[in-house]
Protein backbone atom coordinates (compact mmCIF):
# COMPACT_ATOMS: atom_id res chain seq x y z
CA UNK A 1 0.00 0.00 0.00
CA UNK A 2 2.78 2.43 0.94
CA UNK A 3 4.63 1.57 -2.26
CA UNK A 4 1.57 2.44 -4.38
CA UNK A 5 1.19 5.84 -2.65
CA UNK A 6 4.87 6.73 -3.24
CA UNK A 7 4.63 5.70 -6.90
CA UNK A 8 1.51 7.81 -7.43
CA UNK A 9 3.17 10.84 -5.81
CA UNK A 10 6.24 10.44 -8.06
CA UNK A 11 4.12 10.26 -11.19
CA UNK A 12 2.15 13.35 -10.18
CA UNK A 13 5.15 15.54 -9.26
CA UNK A 14 7.95 14.46 -11.59
CA UNK A 15 6.51 12.93 -14.74
CA UNK A 16 7.23 14.72 -18.07
CA UNK A 17 4.40 16.39 -19.99
CA UNK A 18 2.78 14.19 -22.57
CA UNK A 19 3.03 16.88 -25.33
CA UNK A 20 6.02 19.00 -26.34
CA UNK A 21 5.84 22.55 -27.70
CA UNK A 22 5.95 22.65 -31.46
CA UNK A 23 8.74 25.22 -31.84
CA UNK A 24 10.61 27.70 -29.66
CA UNK A 25 9.60 31.30 -30.17
CA UNK A 26 12.55 33.10 -31.81
CA UNK A 27 10.92 36.51 -32.24
CA UNK A 28 12.99 39.53 -31.09
CA UNK A 29 10.45 40.31 -28.34
CA UNK A 30 10.66 36.74 -26.96
CA UNK A 31 14.48 36.71 -27.12
CA UNK A 32 14.61 40.05 -25.27
CA UNK A 33 12.40 38.71 -22.48
CA UNK A 34 14.42 35.51 -22.03
CA UNK A 35 17.90 36.94 -22.66
CA UNK A 36 17.79 40.59 -21.56
CA UNK A 37 21.56 41.00 -21.71
CA UNK A 38 22.74 42.46 -25.02
CA UNK A 39 25.31 41.09 -27.41
CA UNK A 40 27.41 43.09 -29.86
CA UNK A 41 29.56 42.14 -32.85
CA UNK A 42 32.07 44.67 -34.19
CA UNK A 43 33.88 44.64 -37.51
CA UNK A 44 36.81 47.07 -37.17
CA UNK A 45 38.70 48.22 -40.25
CA UNK A 46 41.65 50.63 -40.24
CA UNK A 47 41.82 53.20 -43.01
CA UNK A 48 44.06 52.53 -45.98
CA UNK A 49 47.12 54.36 -47.21
CA UNK A 50 46.78 58.07 -48.00
CA UNK A 51 48.70 61.34 -47.76
CA UNK A 52 47.52 63.89 -45.21
CA UNK A 53 48.78 67.49 -44.99
CA UNK A 54 49.68 68.88 -41.56
CA UNK A 55 46.71 70.69 -40.05
CA UNK A 56 44.12 68.51 -41.81
CA UNK A 57 40.93 67.90 -39.86
CA UNK A 58 38.31 65.14 -39.71
CA UNK A 59 40.65 62.58 -41.28
CA UNK A 60 39.05 59.12 -41.32
CA UNK A 61 41.20 56.65 -39.38
CA UNK A 62 39.04 53.71 -38.32
CA UNK A 63 35.56 52.40 -39.19
CA UNK A 64 33.56 50.32 -36.71
CA UNK A 65 30.56 48.36 -37.98
CA UNK A 66 28.55 47.56 -34.85
CA UNK A 67 25.77 44.96 -34.97
CA UNK A 68 23.51 44.34 -31.97
CA UNK A 69 21.96 40.91 -31.42
CA UNK A 70 18.18 40.75 -31.17
CA UNK A 71 18.46 40.10 -27.42
CA UNK A 72 18.31 43.85 -26.77
CA UNK A 73 19.67 47.34 -27.35
CA UNK A 74 23.37 47.74 -26.58
CA UNK A 75 24.58 51.01 -24.98
CA UNK A 76 28.10 52.04 -25.99
CA UNK A 77 29.99 53.72 -23.16
CA UNK A 78 33.68 53.70 -24.11
CA UNK A 79 35.66 53.06 -27.29
CA UNK A 80 39.35 52.29 -26.71
CA UNK A 81 41.77 52.70 -29.61
CA UNK A 82 45.53 52.77 -30.06
CA UNK A 83 47.71 54.72 -32.48
CA UNK A 84 50.41 52.75 -34.26
CA UNK A 85 53.03 53.63 -36.85
CA UNK A 86 56.34 55.43 -37.24
CA UNK A 87 55.06 58.92 -36.44
CA UNK A 88 54.88 60.68 -33.09
CA UNK A 89 51.69 60.73 -31.03
CA UNK A 90 51.84 64.52 -30.99
CA UNK A 91 51.43 64.65 -34.79
CA UNK A 92 47.76 63.96 -34.13
CA UNK A 93 46.14 66.83 -32.26
CA UNK A 94 42.97 64.96 -31.26
CA UNK A 95 40.72 62.04 -32.13
CA UNK A 96 36.96 61.57 -31.71
CA UNK A 97 34.07 59.34 -32.77
CA UNK A 98 31.35 60.33 -35.23
CA UNK A 99 28.00 58.72 -36.05
CA UNK A 100 26.19 59.80 -39.21
CA UNK A 101 28.28 62.96 -39.38
CA UNK A 102 27.64 64.02 -35.76
CA UNK A 103 30.28 63.78 -33.05
CA UNK A 104 29.33 61.44 -30.18
CA UNK A 105 32.48 61.84 -28.03
CA UNK A 106 34.67 64.71 -26.89
CA UNK A 107 37.97 65.15 -28.70
CA UNK A 108 40.91 63.52 -26.93
CA UNK A 109 44.63 64.02 -27.39
CA UNK A 110 46.90 60.97 -27.50
CA UNK A 111 48.54 61.58 -24.13
CA UNK A 112 49.73 58.05 -23.22
CA UNK A 113 53.12 56.85 -24.42
CA UNK A 114 51.68 53.64 -25.84
CA UNK A 115 49.30 55.65 -28.04
CA UNK A 116 46.12 54.36 -26.38
CA UNK A 117 43.07 56.58 -25.94
CA UNK A 118 39.67 55.98 -24.29
CA UNK A 119 36.80 57.83 -25.96
CA UNK A 120 33.80 58.24 -23.66
CA UNK A 121 30.57 58.00 -25.65
CA UNK A 122 27.57 60.03 -24.52
CA UNK A 123 23.98 58.77 -24.77
CA UNK A 124 24.43 56.34 -27.67
CA UNK A 125 23.14 52.81 -28.18
CA UNK A 126 22.85 50.26 -30.98
CA UNK A 127 19.18 49.19 -31.38
CA UNK A 128 18.43 45.47 -31.16
CA UNK A 129 18.73 43.58 -34.49
CA UNK A 130 20.34 46.61 -36.18
CA UNK A 131 23.79 47.73 -37.37
CA UNK A 132 25.39 51.16 -37.20
CA UNK A 133 28.72 52.57 -38.40
CA UNK A 134 30.91 54.63 -36.09
CA UNK A 135 33.92 56.39 -37.62
CA UNK A 136 36.98 57.47 -35.65
CA UNK A 137 38.35 60.77 -37.01
CA UNK A 138 41.59 62.62 -36.32
CA UNK A 139 42.62 66.26 -36.43
CA UNK A 140 46.32 66.55 -37.37
CA UNK A 141 48.60 69.17 -35.86
CA UNK A 142 49.73 71.99 -38.18
CA UNK A 143 53.28 71.17 -37.01
CA UNK A 144 53.04 67.42 -37.70
CA UNK A 145 56.36 65.97 -38.84
CA UNK A 146 56.81 65.18 -42.51
CA UNK A 147 56.69 61.49 -43.47
CA UNK A 148 54.99 60.48 -40.22
CA UNK A 149 52.89 57.30 -40.46
CA UNK A 150 49.73 56.80 -38.42
CA UNK A 151 46.96 54.25 -38.11
CA UNK A 152 44.42 53.44 -35.39
CA UNK A 153 43.46 50.01 -34.12
CA UNK A 154 40.50 49.08 -31.94
CA UNK A 155 41.51 47.79 -28.50
CA UNK A 156 38.13 47.34 -26.81
CA UNK A 157 34.53 48.42 -26.30
CA UNK A 158 32.77 48.99 -22.98
CA UNK A 159 29.13 48.16 -23.68
CA UNK A 160 27.71 48.27 -20.13
CA UNK A 161 28.09 44.56 -19.46
CA UNK A 162 26.93 43.35 -22.87
CA UNK A 163 28.90 40.60 -24.57
CA UNK A 164 31.25 42.08 -27.19
CA UNK A 165 32.94 40.17 -30.03
CA UNK A 166 35.49 42.07 -32.14
CA UNK A 167 36.36 41.07 -35.69
CA UNK A 168 39.53 42.97 -36.56
CA UNK A 169 40.06 43.89 -40.20
CA UNK A 170 43.37 45.70 -39.93
CA UNK A 171 45.00 47.07 -43.04
CA UNK A 172 48.61 46.13 -43.78
CA UNK A 173 51.23 47.93 -41.64
CA UNK A 174 52.30 49.87 -44.74
CA UNK A 175 48.74 51.18 -45.15
CA UNK A 176 48.74 54.29 -42.98
CA UNK A 177 48.00 58.00 -43.08
CA UNK A 178 51.26 59.76 -44.00
CA UNK A 179 51.79 63.44 -43.24
CA UNK A 180 53.30 65.24 -46.19
CA UNK A 181 53.34 68.61 -47.91
CA UNK A 182 52.78 72.05 -46.46
CA UNK A 183 50.37 72.76 -43.63
CA UNK A 184 46.85 73.70 -44.71
CA UNK A 185 45.28 77.01 -43.74
CA UNK A 186 43.25 77.40 -40.55
CA UNK A 187 39.98 79.15 -39.69
CA UNK A 188 39.46 81.06 -36.45
CA UNK A 189 36.11 81.68 -34.71
CA UNK A 190 35.10 84.78 -32.79
CA UNK A 191 31.75 85.13 -31.01
CA UNK A 192 30.00 88.45 -31.42
CA UNK A 193 27.58 90.08 -28.95
CA UNK A 194 23.88 90.01 -29.80
CA UNK A 195 22.45 93.35 -30.86
CA UNK A 196 19.14 92.67 -29.07
CA UNK A 197 17.68 90.27 -26.53
CA UNK A 198 16.44 86.87 -27.65
CA UNK A 199 12.64 86.89 -27.56
CA UNK A 200 9.87 84.35 -28.00
CA UNK A 201 9.11 83.86 -31.70
CA UNK A 202 10.27 82.44 -35.01
CA UNK A 203 13.60 83.05 -36.77
CA UNK A 204 15.21 84.71 -33.77
CA UNK A 205 18.97 85.34 -33.79
CA UNK A 206 20.34 83.22 -30.94
CA UNK A 207 24.06 83.57 -31.70
CA UNK A 208 26.38 85.74 -33.81
CA UNK A 209 29.84 84.60 -34.82
CA UNK A 210 32.70 85.59 -37.11
CA UNK A 211 34.87 83.26 -39.21
CA UNK A 212 38.29 84.35 -40.43
CA UNK A 213 40.63 82.41 -42.72
CA UNK A 214 44.39 82.87 -42.50
CA UNK A 215 46.54 83.78 -45.50
CA UNK A 216 47.23 80.23 -46.71
CA UNK A 217 44.09 78.79 -48.33
CA UNK A 218 40.54 79.39 -49.43
CA UNK A 219 38.05 77.09 -47.70
CA UNK A 220 34.71 75.59 -48.61
CA UNK A 221 32.61 75.51 -45.45
CA UNK A 222 30.76 72.18 -45.29
CA UNK A 223 28.94 72.09 -41.94
CA UNK A 224 28.98 73.39 -38.37
CA UNK A 225 27.90 71.65 -35.17
CA UNK A 226 26.76 74.05 -32.44
CA UNK A 227 26.55 73.08 -28.78
CA UNK A 228 24.33 74.95 -26.32
CA UNK A 229 26.01 75.53 -22.96
CA UNK A 230 22.80 77.06 -21.62
CA UNK A 231 19.71 75.43 -20.13
CA UNK A 232 17.44 75.61 -23.21
CA UNK A 233 16.41 72.18 -24.50
CA UNK A 234 15.14 70.72 -27.75
CA UNK A 235 11.60 71.70 -26.71
CA UNK A 236 12.68 75.34 -26.38
CA UNK A 237 14.53 75.72 -29.70
CA UNK A 238 13.31 74.54 -33.09
CA UNK A 239 14.28 74.94 -36.76
CA UNK A 240 17.85 76.14 -36.36
CA UNK A 241 19.83 77.41 -39.36
CA UNK A 242 22.81 79.58 -40.28
CA UNK A 243 22.17 82.95 -41.87
CA UNK A 244 24.41 85.30 -43.83
CA UNK A 245 23.36 88.81 -44.85
CA UNK A 246 19.68 88.15 -44.14
CA UNK A 247 19.45 84.89 -46.08
CA UNK A 248 19.55 81.26 -45.03
CA UNK A 249 22.67 79.44 -46.25
CA UNK A 250 22.39 76.10 -44.44
CA UNK A 251 20.06 73.18 -43.96
CA UNK A 252 17.53 73.42 -41.11
CA UNK A 253 17.98 71.35 -37.95
CA UNK A 254 14.43 70.70 -36.74
CA UNK A 255 15.58 70.48 -33.12
CA UNK A 256 18.56 69.91 -30.87
CA UNK A 257 20.03 66.43 -30.57
CA UNK A 258 20.72 66.47 -26.86
CA UNK A 259 22.45 69.83 -26.50
CA UNK A 260 23.80 70.16 -30.05
CA UNK A 261 22.68 70.67 -33.64
CA UNK A 262 24.54 70.11 -36.91
CA UNK A 263 23.77 72.21 -39.99
CA UNK A 264 25.24 71.72 -43.46
CA UNK A 265 26.00 74.64 -45.79
CA UNK A 266 23.81 74.31 -48.87
CA UNK A 267 25.70 74.70 -51.15
CA UNK A 268 29.18 74.73 -49.56
CA UNK A 269 30.13 78.30 -48.68
CA UNK A 270 33.41 79.79 -49.93
CA UNK A 271 35.52 81.56 -47.32
CA UNK A 272 38.52 83.07 -49.05
CA UNK A 273 41.97 83.41 -47.50
CA UNK A 274 42.39 86.56 -45.41
CA UNK A 275 38.60 86.96 -45.46
CA UNK A 276 36.58 87.70 -42.32
CA UNK A 277 32.78 87.27 -42.44
CA UNK A 278 29.95 87.57 -39.90
CA UNK A 279 27.22 84.93 -39.59
CA UNK A 280 24.16 84.40 -37.41
CA UNK A 281 22.49 81.33 -35.93
CA UNK A 282 18.68 81.52 -36.13
CA UNK A 283 16.03 79.48 -34.31
CA UNK A 284 12.35 79.41 -33.44
CA UNK A 285 12.34 80.20 -29.72
CA UNK A 286 9.72 78.63 -27.48
CA UNK A 287 11.66 79.10 -24.24
CA UNK A 288 10.67 81.11 -21.21
CA UNK A 289 12.92 83.80 -19.78
CA UNK A 290 14.29 81.33 -17.24
CA UNK A 291 15.98 79.35 -20.05
CA UNK A 292 19.48 80.36 -21.11
CA UNK A 293 21.08 80.13 -24.56
CA UNK A 294 24.83 80.06 -25.17
CA UNK A 295 25.85 78.43 -28.44
CA UNK A 296 29.49 77.60 -29.12
CA UNK A 297 31.51 75.53 -31.58
CA UNK A 298 32.72 73.11 -28.93
CA UNK A 299 35.53 71.37 -30.82
CA UNK A 300 37.72 72.42 -33.74
CA UNK A 301 36.43 69.51 -35.79
CA UNK A 302 32.85 70.78 -35.36
CA UNK A 303 33.67 73.37 -38.01
CA UNK A 304 33.86 71.22 -41.15
CA UNK A 305 35.71 72.83 -44.04
CA UNK A 306 37.73 71.69 -47.04
CA UNK A 307 40.76 73.81 -48.01
CA UNK A 308 40.77 74.66 -51.70
CA UNK A 309 44.51 74.27 -52.23
CA UNK A 310 44.17 74.64 -56.00
CA UNK A 311 42.92 78.22 -55.93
Amino acid sequence: MLTSVILAYYLQQFSQPTSLPHRADQSPRYIQSVHPRGSLTIAAESAGSASVPPGAQRVEMLTLRMTAHCSGDVPIQTISVQRRGLGANTDIKSIYAVHRGSRITRSRAIARKDGSVDLNVRAFRIPACESEDIVILADFSPTASAAGEHRLELQGIDAAGSTVRIEQRIAAPSAARRTTGRAVGQISVDYRPLTKKVRFGSRQIVSRFRLQADNKDDHFLQAITFTNNGSATDEDLKNLYIGFRNRRISTVASNLNGDSARMEFDPPFLLQKNQMLNFALHADVNASRSRTIQFIIEEEGDLEALPDVGR
